[in-house]
């Protein structure tokens, strides 16, 4: 009687951190069904990201013959955020893109945590400070005030990075406490959304308001509207380009959301998602973060107006415009 012996290798049971890591494709059998698409995806976007940091830093070198938006130490915030996240992002993208080990690289996985969280306190820190900009600048009014507390403000970013970077360090180190990596996501996704939001309200209002004076103007001299016409195309022109800058923060808050709980998050069954759809999400991801901190970084660079005097509401230019026919319109009117 012969007896079977079974010479199969013990499968290698996965530790409690591999379980628990966000999952990724079979990277050898990826690459070779991605083909040039990966290369063209991490070195692409390495280098947009690089450009984005590089156009910071010139800005900021610069900052003193600077003609950008809103006061001068916002200027300056937002852009060395917009810097932070663009460097970020690069190294983490052209050093070792998602782990793969493309480069032969392997960073110390606390650092590597950190340089990919660190970016979402960056975009949704420079996207509240070019709010508060946008809001100080044409002196509206919002519902929350402390929306308009730059002290407020300060202290709810410094809290989102304290999250983030204790999450990031602490998770990799003991992964039992990756629970905090839920935290740190939804933290940016409620206050992102919370952002957009208020963004969105505030650049409809002004919008509304510009289209209304535009109605009213038609009964005035010509002379006043052919003043006024560059004054009212500029304000248009930001709260258009903030309303875009809103709607692709609720697409970054909803890819977050869905890479925490869909295929992609670290609690997933899925070892190995299918290639081609993860680097989709990933493309599409990294594109919308992309497009929002360049919308930013634009924003930031529109001139308030070519006159060094003290701006007024362009609520206060619009009545100007309505009190007299004889009486200069310009005078106190926003130009964004």
């Amino acid at each position: 009687m012969s007896v079977s012996t079974n010479t199969s290798k013990p499968v290698k049971q996965p530790t409690y951190t591999e379980a628990l890591a966000e999952p990724g494709p079979d990277w050898p059998v990826a690459r070779t069904i991605w083909g040039l698409a990966w290369e063209l995806h991490w070195i692409g976007f390495g280098v947009l990201f690089g450009l984005l940091a590089l156009h910071s830093l010139i800005t900021l070198a610069l900052v003193t013959k600077r003609k950008g938006f809103g006061r001068k130490p916002l200027f300056i915030a937002i852009n060395s955020l917009l810097f932070t996240l663009g460097a970020t992002r690069a190294v983490y993208l052209l050093l070792d893109p998602y782990e793969s080990r493309e480069n032969g690289v392997e960073d110390p996985k606390w650092l590597t945590l950190l340089l990919f969280g660190i970016a979402y306190p960056c975009l949704t820190s420079a996207f509240c400070l070019i709010h508060l900009a946008f809001l100080e600048v044409t002196k509206m009014r919002i519902a929350s005030s402390k929306l308009q507390s730059l002290k407020f403000l300060s202290g709810v970013i410094i809290i989102h990075f304290i999250i983030v970077f204790t999450a990031e360090t602490s998770s990799s180190i003991k992964p039992e406490l990756d629970a905090l990596l839920i935290v740190c996501q939804s933290f940016f996704i409620v206050w992102g959304l919370l952002l957009s939001g208020s963004f969105i309200y505030s650049g409809c209002k002004l919008i509304n308001r510009v289209d209304n004076v535009r109605e009213q103007l038609s009964a005035f001299e010509r002379r006043a509207c052919l003043r006024n016409k560059q004054q009212k195309h500029s304000t248009t022109k930001v709260a258009k380009i903030t309303l875009g800058t809103s709607f692709l923060g609720i697409t970054v808050c909803g890819l977050q959301f869905y890479s925490m709980l869909g295929v992609y998050g670290m609690y997933s069954s899925v070892v190995h998602p299918s290639p081609w759809p993860w680097l989709a999400f990933q493309s599409s991801f990294r594109l919308a973060e992309l497009a929002m901190a360049c919308t930013i970084a634009y924003s930031v660079m529109q001139p308030e107006g070519p006159r060094k005097r003290k701006a007024g509401s362009v609520a206060d230019g619009m009545g100007m415009c309505m009190s007299s026919r004889a009486k200069p319109i310009a005078k106190k009117t926003i130009m964004l």
